[in-house]
């Protein structure tokens, strides 16, 4: 048999066996697409209160000195692992560069300076069903006949409130950042509770959906009736339930990690596109941001080892890193080197510093040292993929969304799905672009990028909502 025949044999089997799989997959195993119904729980102690505290208070980072004092003794302490010859980052932290770090932390770093950073944005605290959820509330500054859009900002892990700060002049001052007049943001952003200074919940079953709930209730109390929201990463997941758990105040959805669709028509369109690309609606750039699967797969895998642990025993590597600043640095930052470009692991520094500096990667170190919440962070993984919530999550991967969205899809991102496949689920897709450069943390490292993106699709959405309005 020639090579072309073959090829053609095998495409029959492959289609054949894709429609016969989802065939099954939809008439046993698929319930109807319906909005689940996300339980309303109050995470506080005891039962929930006749009339909750809904005062909005002011928050300024403080670190007293003797938890500096105790992290300075904990680094001039420090037990570094053995050398290895002939890596560089393959094997995970470089040690060279560690021990570099490190003495830069303990001798050097100003935290200080990074807290009058930090602080130099409007932080607030509010009780939300029990918790106090912190968030940045940075407001432009407008004069008479200028109005902002809305836009809650979601982090992932390893980030925080901090990855954003590159992007708040951009979005509140467009005038002085190559904007116009119809760019003008008010941008909130919320700690995920268990990140930073929102206090975790000290029960199980808080995880993605019930964090989207959560900032639902927060945009109400603050007045907000319709605005955008954007996220990456676990960020990604809590504005996508949010927009499919209330249209009808979300305009505009903004997605920097679009981790595809459940659906079982995504099924077949990733069989039959292995081997006749043309078919499952795919360019030649599309089908190399997916195929060959073994290789995307292998690459995954190399990358998520981190992810099995959190979500199975996030408990068991807590207790290592949680009295261990390298160690959690270890943790965290290792995700800066990999998820910016992966072939920065064979680098001695492992590329951080390409697009980063020491002092932005320790402060975000330092939010989860100086608020002792590494732990609970670890376990949004264990909460969020656990059997009771994973037909939650699934759900907000396959119900369609008709509100407008977009995508923005950047290089070194760890997922990927091309655009033809993206519409079946976002029915609004407006906005899909393909980044010339940028990876997982995308506002930290290219905000001008991440933040036109934004403005760019804000325009189509308002655009999108006067047609509605006028039909």
């Amino acid at each position: 048999m020639s090579k072309m025949s073959y090829k053609t044999s095998f495409g029959v089997v492959v289609i054949v066996s894709a429609i016969v799989v989802a065939f099954i997959l939809n008439n046993v195993l698929n319930q109807p697409l319906e909005v689940p119904q996300i339980e309303d729980v109050y995470w506080g102690e005891g039962e929930r209160p006749t009339k909750e505290d809904t005062t909005v208070r002011k928050f300024v980072l403080n670190v007293s000195d003797d938890v500096l004092g105790d992290l300075k003794h904990r680094l001039e302490r420090t037990r570094f692992p053995d050398s290895f010859h002939g890596v560089q980052w393959e094997y995970g932290f470089g040690l060279d560069y560690m021990k570099e770090l490190v003495k830069y932390w303990r001798d050097d770093f100003d935290w200080r300076k990074q807290e009058a950073l930090v602080n130099s944005f409007d932080h607030y605290k509010t009780t939300i069903d029990g918790l106090e959820l912190h968030f940045l509330h940075v407001k432009p500054k407008l004069k008479p006949g200028q109005n902002a859009k809305p836009l809650l900002l979601a982090h992932g892990w390893p980030g925080s409130f901090f990855e954003f700060y590159k992007v708040f002049p951009i979005l509140t001052d467009p005038l002085a950042h190559g904007g116009t007049e119809e760019d003008f943001f008010e941008v909130i952003v919320p700690s995920i509770p268990g990140f930073g200074f929102s206090q975790p919940a000290n029960k199980p079953g808080l995880e993605d959906s019930a964090t989207a709930v959560l900032y639902l209730k927060l945009m109400e109390r603050l007045g907000f009736d319709g605005y955008y929201v954007q996220g990456g990463d676990h960020g990604s997941v809590i504005v996508s339930v949010m927009a499919m758990l209330n249209p009808k105040v979300v305009r505009g959805l903004h997605l920097n990690m679009y981790t595809g669709n459940t659906e079982t028509s995504f099924l077949i369109k990733l069989l039959v596109g292995s081997v006749f690309p043309s078919l499952a609606g795919l360019s030649q750039a599309d089908y190399n941001k997916v195929y060959p699967l073994w290789d995307r797969f292998l690459w995954i895998l190399s990358e998520t080892g981190y992810l099995h642990i959190q979500a199975t025993r996030p408990h068991t590597i807590g207790h290592g890193i949680v009295d261990s600043p390298v160690g959690m640095a270890a943790l965290l930052l290792e995700k800066y080197s990999s998820w910016t470009n992966p072939t920065f692991a064979h680098l001695p520094d492992g590329g951080l510093e390409k697009h980063f500096t020491k002092d932005e990667l320790l402060t975000n170190v330092m939010i989860y040292w100086v608020s002792e919440t590494v732990v609970s962070t670890l376990r949004l993984y264990r909460e969020t993929i656990s059997d009771r919530k994973f037909p939650i999550i699934s759900a907000a991967h396959s119900i369609p969304i008709d509100i407008p969205s977009a995508i923005a899809d950047f290089p070194h991102e760890l997922f990927h799905t091309p655009e033809p496949w993206c519409h079946s689920r976002l029915r609004n897709l407006l906005q899909y672009t393909t980044m010339p450069r940028g990876g997982h943390f995308a506002a930290l490292e290219v905000p001008e990028l991440f933040s036109q993106d934004i403005r760019d699709f804000a325009r189509k959405a308002e655009a999108f909502w006067r047609r509605q309005s006028e039909e």
